[in-house]
């Protein structure tokens, strides 16, 4: 099982690129320009990434796009996975996913619009992002991973290539500069309240105004989430979710690491410790429920987020409120993702 920080980091991740522009960024300058052309990012749209198959198998991928190409009717889906650790069998998982999401769009006799022209099924491009410190070693096509046949059966055997975007790595040679995934790797590579501080007013910089708002507080979401994942406990990041500017926080990142030391050091020493880590875990549930309260509000406003922080309200199944954090990126409306809310957490809410 995942971390809480691990799961914070990997859902900031989910709602950054739920932004159109950090996808056609990631297709431009890191997989194909030319199929960046190529495509429409303002014809997109977020897919529900849980399936269940005829045999009641269920599938949970990170992301999943449909994005049409220019003047046409044809679309291509686009499935983004994001791993902390070299999995040698990734290639599996996402074989899996691709397939569960086809079998989505013709057993269940889905929507036209759900299939290629024709009834086709409509190309795909797998993607995994990887912000691991090793670097990424695991074969990309599931073609790798079985044993090697000769003759009439090796013919006969899958294929799926998945493209893999090593983050850590790809930042160790120079970047496409001015595009949120450079940042991020950037971020990836090298923490220190040095290069944050630039990072971020690169971004302020960059994409000012009310336009671009939604862009800039996924990224100081992201950043968040990967502050927990750098050691920083969860009731210490608590006390700068209310803060507006971006680089308040990232200014404040080695002095709150430092509170968080003596906070820790405090509490042995007093010999509280079973008792701090009884509050910690209290308010580790707390703060899960705020920042998905706080990606509610930002995607659909005061009206949904409210009600939402009240549902949620005694919910400290950390699974559970990832759940949640994941209906927020597929929900198309605040009264489907309370709907929703309400069938995960039970029929007495």
């Amino acid at each position: 099982m995942s971390s809480p920080e691990s799961r914070r980091h990997d859902q900031s991740y989910k709602l950054l690129f739920s932004i159109p522009l950090a996808v056609d960024q990631l297709t431009r300058h890191f997989l194909d320009a030319g199929l960046a052309d190529a495509l429409d990012f303002k014809r997109v749209e977020v897919l529900a990434t849980e399936r269940i198959t005829a045999g009641l198998v269920r599938s949970h991928a990170d992301l999943l796009w449909k994005i049409h190409f220019r003047g046409s009717p044809r679309h291509v889906l686009l499935a983004i996975e994001f791993q902390s650790a070299v999995d040698r069998y990734m290639a599996v998982r996402v074989h899996h996913y691709v397939v569960a999401a086809y079998h989505g769009m013709t057993a269940a006799k889905a929507q036209g619009d759900e299939l290629a022209p024709g009834g086709q099924l409509p190309p795909t491009l797998a993607v995994t992002i990887y912000n691991g410190r090793a670097r990424w070693t695991a074969p990309r096509d599931i073609f790798e991973l079985i044993e090697p046949v000769h003759g009439w059966l090796a013919a006969r055997q899958p294929g799926l290539r998945h493209e893999v975007l090593d983050l850590r790595d790809r930042a160790r040679h120079p970047l496409p500069k001015a595009n949120v995934v450079s940042w991020i790797a950037s971020l990836e590579l090298d923490p220190s309240p040095g290069n944050v501080s630039r990072v971020v007013h690169r971004v302020l910089e960059r994409y000012p105004g009310a336009k671009h708002a939604r862009l800039r507080e996924a990224f100081r979401e992201w950043v968040l989430g990967a502050a927990a994942s750098w050691g920083i406990g969860e009731e210490v990041l608590e006390e700068v979710q209310s803060l507006k500017e971006a680089e308040m926080i990232y200014a404040g990142v080695e002095e709150l690491k430092e509170q968080y030391r003596e906070r820790r050091e405090r509490a042995r020493v007093e010999g509280h410790a079973e008792g701090h880590a009884e509050g910690r875990a209290e308010g580790r549930a707390e703060g899960r429920a705020a920042i998905v309260c706080r990606l509610a509000r930002l995607k659909f406003g005061a009206e949904t987020a409210d009600p939402l922080s009240r549902l949620l309200e005694g919910v400290a199944d950390p699974e559970r409120i990832a759940l949640i954090g994941d209906r927020i990126i597929e929900c198309k409306t605040g009264t489907e993702l309370l709907a929703r809310v309400r069938h995960t957490i039970g029929p007495d809410v």
